[in-house]
């Protein structure tokens, strides 16, 4: 494995290991997305919330593109709680597409591409 796609995956564990422990204090013990759900109390949908979120560590990010330098959070956390909050907000969003029935309707859509592309190779 290639030297950056293996510190890849190792960021990848560690993200994980991040959410869980960030969970403990922002989830409850049924629903570790508890926190970001809750823009649902504002007639948002939870994985656009997430997206908000991210948002926010976008501009602390742009921001120390622009002055070099954070106040409160260093660049490298910023970058790894955008990528959290991205993760969550895809959970979100697929499950509100299971919800909807779309999800599936999407992967039997690509999972069908996938066979006719096999099939046309031969």
């Amino acid at each position: 494995m290639l030297t950056g796609s293996r510190r890849f995956h190792e960021i990848l564990k560690e993200l994980g290991s991040l959410h869980d422990k960030k969970q403990q204090d922002y989830g409850t013990p049924t629903d570790p997305f508890a926190n970001v759900r809750s823009s649902e109390d504002w007639g948002i949908p939870a994985w656009v919330g997430g997206m908000v979120r991210a948002t926010d560590k976008l501009k602390r990010i742009q921001k120390y593109a622009r002055q070099g330098h954070l106040a409160n959070e260093s660049v490298e956390d910023s970058f790894r709680d955008l990528a959290v909050y991205a993760i969550i907000a895809l959970v979100l969003w697929e499950e509100t597409q299971l919800a909807e029935g779309s999800f599936l309707r999407s992967m039997e859509r690509e999972i069908f591409q996938s066979l006719v592309e096999t099939l046309e190779c031969r």
